[in-house]
């Protein structure tokens, strides 16, 4: 007798990722290119460093955050975490099939993006 039609799997009918999956791998390299600007930005934001060969000399060195830049940082922040939430979104209404993968990178991206933040919202 034949088997009922559930039991077969069903056919792959997909050529390849479309616009809106290879969208998802565009949105996350722009996210991690942000989070590398902003670890740039945090390196020339930051206090100088005060060393015992700075304070012999009596060298005048910045003892507070930046800031024009710290601003600029915590927007840019702001931007990973809305870029990676869209990626992370997007990715769980597009992809449904146990075969999709999941994009942890841009999970990865988001904690690491608010884990940034919470430095700077510290009470």
């Amino acid at each position: 007798m034949n088997e009922p039609l559930r039991s077969q799997p069903r056919k792959n009918r997909r050529k390849g990722p479309d616009w809106v999956v290879s969208s998802f791998h565009w949105l996350s390299v722009i996210g991690w290119v942000m989070l590398i600007v902003a670890l740039g930005l945090s390196h020339m934001a930051k206090p100088e460093m005060n060393s015992g060969l700075v304070r012999y000399w009596g060298i005048q060195i910045r003892e507070y955050w930046e800031p024009t830049l710290t601003g600029q940082l915590i927007y840019l922040l702001w931007w990973c975490c809305l870029v990676s939430l869209c990626s992370i979104i997007l990715n769980q209404f597009r992809l449904r099939r146990a075969t999709d993968r999941q994009q942890y990178n841009s999970v990865a991206l988001l904690l690491i993006a608010m884990a940034a933040l919470s430095f700077f919202y510290q009470i």
